[in-house]
This record gives structure tokens, C-alpha cells and sequence, in this order.
């Protein structure tokens, strides 16, 4: 049975008051650091990827509006200097009009991490073709890697124009394709997004 006295001495006690001890605080912290450690080089890989996306939906954007000025103009458009006129690096740069690109009617929405230009071999009534490649150092690492997209002729296509470039006219990697044509990819296997 519950008397008045033994209700009173409940409500003098009040609630017991507990913490965490430090011990406690540095393993909690000590086991944060080593997930952070763990997931960092997770997160920045999956970044470096989600920069490199880029390229590939610029060379698609690209390809697109070569073939509506094709249909137009019977040609397509060669875009003999990179754009923007220096290597990004691992920051962006901004787009720089006074280019081919601007009679073509295609640019990108803002900054850009990659360069890019066209090599195209326009005679109207024959070989008719282009390579689209864009050129980047996403992880700042000094090796730059080249992406493309390449528009075969009855001829064969054309290989890219930055020096040093791996773009070649057989076409780029897709998937576990090495000479694919007429969809953007990396240039060779050690410029895809699975280097990253």
C-alpha cells in the first residue's frame, strides 16, 4: 500500500540525473572519424564521375544540333579552336562566345569543366562526317582525359584534334564496346568514368 509519506519522498528525490562519461563521447567520436575516413574517398569519387557527366551530355547536345544544321545548311560545322581557349583543370571556366559554336547555335548552360571542339569533314554530296571531343582534368591529377563522339562517313571517321588526344576515328568506349560510333564516351579505356 502507498502512504502520503512514501509519495512525498518520491517527489524530494526527483529524477535521477545521468550523462555520458567522457570515455563514452571518444568512442562516439572516434567511431564518427573512422566512418568519415571510410566514406570520403566514396564521396569525392562519386563527385569526380558526376563531373565528367558533363562531357558526355555536352557531345550529345552537340551531335544533336550538327545534324539539325546539317538538314539545314548540307554541311556540318568545324570548331578548329578548343572553346573555352584554356584547360578548365579541376575548376570550371567560363564559356567564351566568338566561336564556331555560335554558327552551329549550341552552347553550354554556364560554366564548363571541359574544352571542347569539332573536327569535320563537310563535302556536300560525299564523305560527310565530324568528331565532337572534349577535353578535361576533373581530378586535377595533370593527365587530362579525352571524351568524343564520332560521326562515321561511308569513309570511316575522323580521329580528334587536341594534342595529345586519344579520340580516333573508329570510335569511342561504350560499355563493352571499343569502337562505338554515333554515341558519346570516353576515348580510351583509362578516360572513362570507371577510373575514378
Amino acid at each position: 500500500m502507498i502512504t502520503l509519506g512514501s509519495t512525498l519522498s518520491l517527489f524530494r528525490s526527483g529524477p535521477t540525473k545521468q550523462g555520458f562519461t567522457l570515455v563514452e563521447l571518444m568512442i562516439a567520436l572516434a567511431i564518427i572519424g573512422v566512418l568519415t575516413t571510410a566514406a570520403l574517398p566514396s564521396f569525392l569519387r562519386y563527385q569526380l564521375r558526376a563531373r565528367s557527366s558533363e562531357a558526355l551530355v555536352n557531345l550529345s547536345a552537340i551531335a544533336t544540333t550538327q545534324e539539325i544544321y546539317f538538314a539545314e545548311h548540307g554541311e556540318f560545322v568545324e570548331v578548329a579552336s578548343p572553346v573555352p581557349a584554356s584547360a578548365p583543370g579541376s575548376s570550371r571556366s567560363a564559356w567564351t562566345l566568338g566561336s564556331n559554336f555560335d554558327t552551329l547555335g549550341w552552347a553550354p548552360e554556364g560554366s564548363v569543366q571541359f574544352q571542347y571542339q569539332v573536327v569535320a569533314d563537310s563535302n556536300p554530296g560525299q564523305s560527310v562526317r565530324f568528331t565532337a571531343e572534349a577535353r578535361g582534368d576533373v581530378d586535377g591529377d595533370g593527365q587530362p582525359s579525352f571524351w568524343g563522339f564520332v560521326k562515321p562517313g561511308p569513309s570511316g571517321g575522323l580521329s580528334g584534334a587536341f594534342p595529345g588526344t586519344t579520340c580516333i576515328g573508329s570510335g569511342v568506349v561504350a560499355g563493352n564496346t571499343t569502337n562505338a560510333v554515333d554515341t558519346p564516351g570516353p576515348c580510351d579505356a583509362s578516360s572513362g568514368r570507371s577510373v575514378f
